[in-house]
C-alpha cells in the first residue's frame, strides 16, 4: 500500500460538479464538499479566473499514486473537458482508518497503469488554518495580506464537543467560528501565522486558533 493523500479544491460556485466528475475518473472518487467565501481582492480574482467570491470546496480523497498523478494531469495537460477556475493543492495523510485505505488502494489504478511517474514534491507551501469567533474575519484577514497573505476562503464552523471543552486553555470558545484557509509559501508563513497570533490570538476577542500542514502540491486550475 502506498498510502493516501487529501486534495483539497477551491473552484467558482457551482464547478464542484466539473471537478468531481474529473477526479472519479481518475480513481480519486472519494469526495466531501463544502460551500465558502472568498477573501481575496477582485484583482486576485481576476487572475485566478474566479469572477466571484463564493466558492465550491471540495475535500477528495485518494491513493497516494492516484492523487499524484491526477495533480500532474491538472498541472501539466490542464484538461479541457474541467470547466472549472481555482486552485488545488494535495497534503500527504499520516493515518486513516484500515478499511478506507484499502478501499482506496484498489479504487487507484496499479503502478504502472497510464505509465508514467508520481509527481514529485515541488515546493514548501503550507495551508495556514485559522479558527476565528465570527465578526473578526474581517480584521484577521487584514493583518494576513500586511503579512504576505494574497487571499483566503472561509468556511463556517461551530465547536460540536461538550459545553466545558469550550473553556479548556482558561478561554471561552465561541460556538460559531469561522475558518479561513490561507496557501502560503515557506517565505512569508511563519510571518503570517506569528503576525495573526500576535494580534488575534486566544486572549484577544478574535481568539484565532493558529495551524498550518505542508502541501507537496499547488496547483492553479
Amino acid at each position: 500500500m502506498d498510502g493516501a493523500k487529501l486534495i483539497i479544491t477551491i473552484v467558482g460556485r457551482g464547478q464542484g460538479d466539473a471537478v468531481e466528475k474529473l477526479y472519479s475518473d481518475r480513481h480519486v472518487r472519494w469526495h466531501y464538499r463544502s460551500v465558502g467565501a472568498g477573501t481575496a481582492s477582485s484583482e486576485l480574482l481576476d487572475v485566478l479566473g474566479l469572477g466571484t467570491t463564493e466558492r465550491d470546496v471540495l475535500f477528495s480523497l485518494g491513493s497516494k499514486s492516484a492523487a499524484e498523478r491526477l495533480m500532474r494531469l491538472l498541472k501539466e495537460d490542464r484538461p479541457e473537458s474541467l470547466n472549472a477556475k481555482g486552485l488545488a493543492f494535495d497534503a500527504p495523510l499520516t493515518g486513516l482508518n484500515n478499511l478506507v485505505a484499502a478501499a482506496l488502494e484498489r479504487q487507484g489504478p496499479s503502478m504502472t497503469e497510464n505509465g508514467g511517474l508520481p509527481m514529485p514534491k515541488e515546493n514548501d507551501s503550507s495551508l495556514i488554518m485559522l479558527f476565528v469567533n465570527q465578526g473578526h474575519t474581517d480584521e484577521v484577514m487584514n493583518t494576513a495580506r500586511a503579512a504576505g497573505a494574497r487571499g483566503g476562503t472561509i468556511l463556517r464552523t461551530r465547536h460540536s464537543g461538550p459545553e466545558e471543552d469550550r473553556n479548556f486553555l482558561g478561554f471561552t470558545v465561541q460556538e460559531e467560528r469561522e475558518l479561513v484557509f490561507i496557501v502560503a509559501n515557506g517565505e512569508t508563513r511563519n510571518t503570517i501565522m506569528e503576525t495573526v497570533n500576535k494580534k488575534h490570538g486566544l486572549k484577544t476577542p478574535a481568539g484565532a486558533v493558529i495551524l498550518s500542514l505542508p502541501l507537496d502540491h499547488t496547483v492553479r486550475l
